[in-house]
C-alpha cells in the first residue's frame, strides 16, 4: 500500500445533523460494511447532543481548544447522579464506549477533536499522542485471539514536523497534514518529530496503529 499523504483542511466537511459542528473524514474502513474503523476531524462550536455509535469503541484527542464535557443523556439513566462523565482534555487520548448517547458542553470555547472508531470484535487500535499526554490509549479487540493481523499507521499533524524511524523518515508533515500506510513496527511515540517545542496541554501530532485480520492468502 502507498502512503496517502494529505491535509485534513482540503477535505469536504459534512455538517452534523443537529447544526453543533462539521466533520472530516480522514480515512474510513473499504474493505467492509460496516466499517471496522474510522479516522475524522470533527469541528465543535457549540453544545448538544453527542451521537452514539452502538458496538464500537471511540477514541478521542482535543487537537485545538479549551476541552470537552460530556454527560451520559439523562433519559439513558435511572438518576441523573449516576449518569457517566467524559472529560476530553487538551492533547490526551480518551478512549470510551460509543454505545451510550451523550451531551456535550464546550469548557473554554469552540474545539477541534480528532475522533477514532473501531468496531468491536473486528478492529483492535492504540492511539498515542506525541507531545502531549503520550501513553499508549488501546481501544477495541479482536474476536479471534492469536490471528494473523495487518497494521495501518495513521498519523495526523497538529503542529508542523517531521516523520522519523520509517520508510518516510524526513517527510514534512504541515500542521493539519495526515498520512495514512502500513505500519513500519517503529513505536509509535518516536514516529514524528515537531518543528517546535509542544505547547503545555498540547498536542505535535496523533499516532494511530489500527489492527484488523490479514487478508487469507490466496
Amino acid at each position: 500500500m502507498r502512503p496517502l499523504h494529505a491535509s485534513w483542511l482540503a477535505v469536504t466537511p459534512e455538517p452534523w445533523k443537529n447544526g453543533g459542528g462539521v466533520t472530516r473524514t480522514l480515512s474510513v474502513d473499504a474493505a467492509q460494511q460496516p466499517p471496522r474503523w474510522r479516522v475524522s476531524v470533527a469541528d465543535i462550536d457549540r453544545d448538544g447532543p453527542y451521537s452514539s455509535y452502538p458496538g464500537y469503541d471511540r477514541v478521542s484527542v482535543v487537537l485545538t481548544g479549551g476541552g470537552v464535557e460530556l454527560v451520559e443523556d439523562a433519559a439513558d439513566v435511572a438518576d441523573v447522579a449516576d449518569a457517566e462523565r467524559i472529560t476530553l482534555a487538551p492533547g490526551v487520548a480518551t478512549a470510551f464506549a460509543g454505545d451510550a448517547a451523550f451531551q456535550s458542553r464546550l469548557l473554554n470555547g469552540p474545539v477541534r477533536v480528532l475522533n477514532l472508531f473501531v468496531l468491536r470484535g473486528a478492529a483492535a487500535a492504540s492511539v498515542v499522542c506525541v507531545g502531549g499526554g503520550n501513553a499508549a490509549v488501546e481501544a477495541g479487540g479482536l474476536t479471534q485471539d492469536g490471528v494473523a493481523t495487518h497494521t495501518l499507521r495513521i498519523i495526523v499533524a497538529a503542529q508542523a514536523g517531521h516523520l522519523i524511524h520509517a520508510a518516510e523518515a524526513g517527510v514534512v508533515l504541515a500542521a493539519g497534514d495526515y498520512i495514512v500506510g502500513p505500519s513500519c513496527g517503529i513505536d509509535a511515540r518516536q514516529a514524528f518529530a515537531p518543528a517546535q517545542p509542544t505547547a503545555r496541554n498540547g498536542v505535535a501530532a496523533a499516532v494511530l496503529d489500527v489492527r484488523v485480520p490479514a487478508p487469507a492468502a490466496v
